[in-house]
């Protein structure tokens, strides 16, 4: 019996100096059948002369390759036309900048997804994260031992909480599932929000995730990733938190939830990153700010942690000293009227 398909969609933007790597490690796959549609979004560099280079190689293979370009606008954007394009009955998604680990990896993905019933939408594998010059381990995304048995994990997505982590290509998906929960087969866009939202919370509501305890990729750790986009100023990252609340928001208005239940999940999401929003006045220094959002966040009965609760007294000390400062030198000044 023929193997199923497995779609891999990729999104790439100025990728010349490392999608080689992804097309190499698909390339060296030992699962029989595999079609890839790399989406360029907008690259200006020599993303297209690589990527079309690999077309006859896979071709020669067995597998096929397909290079699309568009204007850019994104990764999401990328992916949703991508998700127009792709046949398989499994889906992958990973990043142009990271790759499989191992020539087994879309085979143990598939097995394990082959093993499961209709109640688990997707599978996903460990990683490791590799220095973007050195290609050493520096760290590595995987499950604690004790928690490789769960399989719920909408909530830890949507607030991205109990060492969630996304990996694109972590996760293998059954095609049935995402055909029945995005029925357009269209995701919300926003460029600086990426894709992984629109596609996990609807996959994960209702669904089960398994995960197979091994090391099947690699991610690259480049601090100018387009996938992983690194902010700086206070404004970049107000701009990065409030595009990805937006993007959940959106997503779960897009979703067949209860209206109440959506409500509830829309009302801790809003919570969360209030939450974030408030440590990050803390960590630059925005005391006006942090004030009036921990005020609300008590309010609204948010547990802050204690840690940050310290850190915004202490933002107050320098101000404290100022009244001080002030008061000894009105007592002076009337102290010297006296004589």
């Amino acid at each position: 019996m023929k193997a199923r398909k497995v779609s891999v969609i990729t999104p790439c933007y100025n990728g010349g100096g490392y999608v080689y790597r992804l097309l190499d490690s698909i390339l060296n796959q030992s699962y029989p059948n595999i079609e890839m549609i790399v989406i360029d979004d907008g690259s200006t560099d020599n993303s297209a002369e690589i990527i079309k280079s690999y077309i006859i190689p896979f071709q020669e293979k067995g597998y096929s390759l397909t290079y699309v370009f568009q204007k850019n606008a994104g990764q999401s954007v990328a992916i949703n036309n991508a998700l127009k394009l792709f046949s398989g009955e499994y889906l992958v998604w990973p990043d142009s900048d990271d790759f499989y680990a191992t020539n087994v990896a879309i085979s143990e993905m598939v097995f394990a997804l082959e093993a499961t019933d209709e109640s688990v939408s997707v599978v996903r594998c460990h990683s490791n994260l590799l220095d973007e010059l050195t290609l050493e381990k520096i760290g590595t995304r995987e499950t604690r031992s004790d928690l490789n048995t769960k399989v719920d994990y909408f909530e830890d997505c949507l607030l991205v909480q109990n060492g969630f982590w996304f990996g694109a290509g972590n996760y293998m998906a059954k095609t049935s599932v995402v055909r029945n929960v995005l029925t357009k087969m269209n995701i919300y866009t926003e460029k600086n929000a990426g894709q992984n939202w629109q596609l996990m919370l609807p996959l994960l509501y209702k669904y089960s995730c398994i995960t197979v305890p091994s090391v099947l990729y690699s991610i690259l750790e480049r601090e100018s990733s387009h996938s992983r986009g690194h902010f700086s100023t206070f404004e970049e990252v107000l701009v990065k938190y409030e595009s990805y609340e937006k993007t959940i928001v959106n997503t779960l208005k897009t979703m067949l939830i209860p209206e109440l239940e959506r409500e509830g999940y829309i009302d801790k999401v809003e919570n969360n990153y209030k939450l974030i929003k408030f440590k990050n006045y803390i960590s630059f220094g925005k005391r006006k700010d942090a004030i009036y959002l921990y005020n609300e966040l008590a309010h609204k009965g948010v547990n802050v942690d204690f840690s940050f609760k310290v850190r915004l007294f202490l933002l107050f000390i320098p101000m404290m000293k100022q009244f001080i400062d002030l008061a000894k030198t009105i007592r002076n000044y009337f102290k010297s009227k006296k004589y």
